[in-house]
């Protein structure tokens, strides 16, 4: 500690031979420092708070309301001090005037960029602050001129609150002119597609899967329906000829009886002529000469059997009993003709079906996914045109809501004032510190030249030094002349010394006064 401080009380000695330099720097930064300081522009502070209730009655919840309307004014106020604003409302106040060149009026836009300020409470939610101080915003900036920082301030709150406004409903305008261009566009791409799809069914409308399916599955199901077809015809023409083996039989009895010809025979041979007749009229017109053919022999054998009934009508009256069982056996037996042609002709308009089909099997699937692409398409148009469509919706009941509601609320708390001392700079601040930088630069400077132009202080010094034994040292002796002017000498330090801190302590008391004397002389 011992040898710390008195190599510390050597380097001081050493450097107060250098003190008259010192003095010199001294003097010099505070003179400089205080010129500098006393000529610095006066900055008056316009300030104005207003509240944004940001509440909306008609939204869903109020949180979500809250934060929509939070990021708008953030947004705005991001805006407000862009640079093309901030250049407009440099030519609204008559600041340009200020600028003599396109340079010098880019850096009054950037001052103005860093001399205004808007805050918000919205910080001071995390330290308990209420809704209130949450939505209350401080416009400030600082101009040299008073008015003009009132004038910058007024249009800054007038920009605020027409942009908070107006810029969310002015976006969403945009966004439905937007969502109206697409939808007609869409509404046009779905007509487009809707007319192929028409034209594409109109050219292949028997080959195109309908509401029982698709190609195969329709050409199975009319395989199945080939299949039970011809199982019920088999069926029918069992039974058919079942029936007509026992009216031959009831026929061959009463011929016995009767000693005439076989009226079952005939009655066969009619109901297979009327067979025949319906199956050619399935596949023919009336004057075809097959079906005239068939119908001439029919009403041949129609007329025979009536003349046979009329010959053996007493014998059929005597057995009336069996008369009825044959009569019933007849019956079914035209009915089991009429169900055997019925499939018969079914089964032709299935094979006819199925061949069809089966003559298509190198088109119809490729057709089926042309089909299939084109109504994906359809229905991915047709998609999005229902979303935007319902996007759309949502947003004009948006804006309506907008125009209608109350969505945002501007109020202002304290219109734009500015008080009549300036704010700035902080002149007794700037002097002390003036002051202490004139001290240092001096002391500083001690140091230095002490360095660059050292010397032994004391013979201990040497020996640390040199490593050279010192034997003694001789002190000075002073004549009382020398001794008077090296006291004269310290006092006239000294006395500089108090000027100099004199001299900060008149500029603290008469500031005011001396501030606008320099300011006038600077003027």
């Amino acid at each position: 500690m011992d040898q710390a401080l008195r190599m510390i009380l050597e380097e001081i000695r050493g450097a107060w031979r250098f003190r008259w330099l010192a003095m010199g720097l001294a003097w010099l930064v505070a003179i400089g420092g205080v010129a500098y300081v006393l000529t610095l522009p006066d900055l008056y502070e316009a300030r104005a708070q207003v509240f944004l209730d940001t509440t909306d009655p008609l939204a869903t919840t109020r949180r979500d309301g809250d934060a929509d309307a939070q990021m708008r004014v953030m947004f705005v106020r991001q805006t407000l001090l862009s640079t093309p604003n901030l250049e407009r409302v440099a030519r609204a106040t008559d600041l340009d005037l200020r600028a003599a060149t396109p340079e010098d009026f880019r850096r009054l836009v950037a001052g103005l960029q860093s001399n205004i300020t808007v805050l918000s409470g919205a910080e001071g939610v995390r330290r308990g602050a209420t809704r209130f101080q949450a939505n209350l915003y401080d416009i400030t900036y600082r101009d040299p001129s008073r008015r003009a920082a009132e004038r910058v301030v007024q249009v800054l709150l007038n920009t605020f609150q027409e942009q908070s406004l107006e810029s969310d409903l002015r976006d969403d305008l945009q966004a439905l002119r937007f969502l109206d261009s697409q939808v007609e566009a869409l509404r046009q791409r779905l007509e487009q597609s809707e007319s192929a799809m028409a034209d594409f069914r109109r050219r292949h409308g028997g080959m195109l899967p309908g509401e029982t399916g698709g190609f195969f599955t329709r050409l199975a199901a009319l395989q199945e329906q080939l299949r039970e077809t011809r199982a019920n015809l088999q069926i029918a023409i069992d039974r058919r000829n079942a029936l007509a083996a026992q009216v031959q039989a009831a026929g061959t009895g009463e011929e016995s009886a009767a000693g005439g010809g076989s009226l079952a025979e005939l009655e066969i041979q009619v109901i297979n002529a009327q067979r025949q007749l319906d199956e050619l009229e399935l596949r023919y017109t009336e004057a075809h000469p097959s079906v005239i053919a068939t119908r001439e022999t029919l009403r041949t054998l129609q007329a025979r059997l009536d003349a046979r009934r009329d010959e053996l009508g007493p014998l059929l009256d005597t057995g009336a009993t069996g008369g009825a069982v044959v009569a019933n056996v007849r019956i079914a037996l035209g009915q089991s003709e009429v169900d055997v042609a019925e499939l018969r002709g079914r089964e032709r308009d299935l094979a006819e079906r199925i061949g069809e089909l089966q003559g298509r099997l190198d088109v119809a699937p490729q057709l089926e996914a042309e089909l299939a692409g084109l109504n994906r398409d359809y229905q991915v148009l047709s998609s999005q045109h229902d979303r935007l469509l319902e996007r759309r919706e949502e947003l004009s009941f948006e804006i309506d809501r907008k125009r209608q509601g109350r969505q945002l609320e501007f109020r202002i708390i304290e219109p734009p004032f500015s008080g009549e001392e300036p704010v700035a700079p902080d002149r007794p601040k700037l002097l002390l510190m003036v002051l202490l930088a004139a001290l240092a630069a001096g002391a500083a400077l001690a140091f230095v030249m002490h360095q660059l132009r050292p010397v032994f202080i004391s013979g201990k010094a040497v020996y640390e030094e040199l490593q050279v034994p010192v034997l003694g040292t001789v002190s000075m002796a002073w004549t009382p002349k020398a001794r008077w002017r090296r006291r004269r000498t310290e006092a006239v330090f000294v006395g500089a010394l108090v000027m100099l801190v004199a001299g900060f302590g008149l500029l603290f008391v008469r500031l005011p006064e001396i501030t606008q004397l320099a300011q006038r002389l600077v003027g």
